[in-house]
């Protein structure tokens, strides 16, 4: 009779601790899946896919945008590099604003609130942002930005490491580096020199290696009188020419 009790308990045993097997795979089971379906979102997602959508081509001549070549109509990211050859422009929207790319000219654009941030490595762009927007271009250190909520639009000419030609075509452009500050009135152009703390004046200060990033960078500014503000910019190109007489 003993014995008949125990192989009865040892049977019960056996089936209480399978359903306890049974129970915790089936848990287990259940959390796997669960994590598999919120991962798989994730997961689907390509480990080199493009950041957020910036703007998009308006009009191009064959420049390159990324890493490839842009035609109207192609959509402009975050962090990309727009580029013009010789003798090509491009024109693009960036949110509300615009930016044209002349000739031989190289820039990083960037999401900005409000607007849109670029980097100017090379050439001249001419950017413009409406009413209650902004923009920041950024060159030789110095970040030029509308001074106020009015539509505003202006042209950066990149000369050397040390030297801009500002322009604005209409409202004010505010200028700034470090805790220095200038503006830029509508119908008006500057060239505008970038020194640091033991560089002079003359040709050695004007045509040196570019600033460092010390916070005593200063910048000049020297207006360029015309009668017209891209008459001033294809002036001063003009005598900067290695070509042109005397140089």
């Amino acid at each position: 009779m003993l014995t008949v009790s125990r192989l009865v308990l040892n049977l019960e045993w056996q089936a209480l601790s399978e359903d306890c097997v049974r129970t915790l795979f089936t848990a287990v089971l259940i959390a796997a899946l669960s994590i598999i379906l919120v991962e798989a979102p994730v997961m689907a997602t390509p480990a080199s896919s493009p950041s957020a959508p910036l703007g998009v081509v308006l009009a191009a001549d064959n420049p390159n945008v990324g890493a490839g070549v842009a035609t109207s109509g192609a959509t402009i990211y975050d962090g990309d590099r727009l580029q013009t050859p010789a003798n090509s422009t491009l024109r693009v929207r960036l949110g509300s604003g615009q930016m044209v790319l002349r000739q031989n000219t190289i820039a990083h654009v960037h999401s900005f609130p409000h607007g849109f941030s670029a980097n100017l490595d090379n050439g001249t762009v001419v950017v413009s942002s409406p009413e209650g927007q902004t923009f920041q271009l950024i060159a030789d250190g110095a970040t030029i930005r509308p001074a106020n909520a009015q539509a505003t639009s202006g042209q950066i000419t990149l000369i050397s490491a040390t030297q801009l030609i500002l322009t604005s075509t209409r409202g004010t452009l505010e200028v700034s580096m470090g805790d220095e500050i200038r503006t830029v009135e509508a119908g008006s152009s500057y060239r505008m020199e970038v020194e640091t703390e033991d560089s002079g004046p003359g040709p050695q200060g004007q045509r040196g290696q570019a600033p460092h990033s010390t916070g005593r960078n200063r910048f000049i500014f020297f207006l360029i009188p015309t009668v017209g503000a891209v008459t001033g910019i294809v002036i001063w190109r003009a005598l900067i020419s290695p070509t042109a007489p005397g140089s």
